[in-house]
């Protein structure tokens, strides 16, 4: 005859209370490890951002001043324009920006103020009541390089003018030389219903980015 045998049912031993708060501890540290990361990244992620509109507002400029037909008035050059431009009051200003159009379509603003044919004024921001500027308006103050002949400037290299910049002694007549090279700074500034274009050095005021381009004739 068979026997039955008894089967023991053990009991299984659960985590300790200690063990718990270990794993618990484990976890906080590494999400907290984890958010300390996100900072830095949001970060570069917006230095990013704001280095390739910078780079993009630099091409503007760039093939503006090499390209633009509405520069130069009929029968002179580009390359006289700007150099007179630029000579005539110690340096020239351009504004970029994006505006809506009367059908509220957003396009590309680009011209410099007060000078050339080429040229953007308050009423293409704002006229008051209306806003018309999409977002930041870039200003870029131009003047004469550093690596211009000494001969064709009125300050002693390296010392530069009480605002910091270098200006031209002599008309377009006598500028021999075969380019024109010029440094650029780029203000920023937001739009608002009583934004002004005036046309100054911003002497005091640093500029966001600066670097040199050159014309040729």
């Amino acid at each position: 005859m068979k026997q039955l045998r008894s089967c023991h049912v053990t009991s299984q031993k659960g985590f300790s209370l200690i063990e718990v708060v270990l794993a618990i501890g484990i976890f906080l540290v590494t999400v907290l490890a984890l958010v300390g990361l996100l900072g830095p990244t949001l970060q570069s992620v917006d230095e990013v951002e704001k280095t390739d509109e910078i780079s993009s507002v630099v091409n503007t400029i760039n093939a503006f001043l090499q390209n633009s037909q509405e520069i130069a008035p009929t029968g002179k050059s580009r390359f006289n324009t700007i150099y007179e431009v630029v000579s005539s009051g110690g340096f020239a200003a351009i504004l970029v920006f994006r505006a809506y159009d009367d059908n509220d379509v957003i396009s590309l603003k680009i011209g410099f103020i007060d000078e050339t044919k080429a040229t953007v004024s308050r009423e293409d921001v704002t006229d008051g009541s209306i806003m018309k500027a999409a977002g930041t308006i870039y200003r870029a103050v131009l003047t004469a390089s550093s690596v211009i002949p000494q001969e064709y400037l009125n300050e002693t290299k390296p010392d530069r003018n009480g605002d910091g910049v270098y200006t031209l002694k002599k008309p377009i007549a006598d500028y021999l030389e075969g380019s024109f090279a010029m440094e650029v700074r780029i203000f920023t500034e937001e739009p608002s219903l009583s934004f002004q274009t005036a046309n100054n050095l911003k002497a005091n005021v640093e500029p966001i980015f600066t670097y040199n381009t050159a014309i040729v004739r």
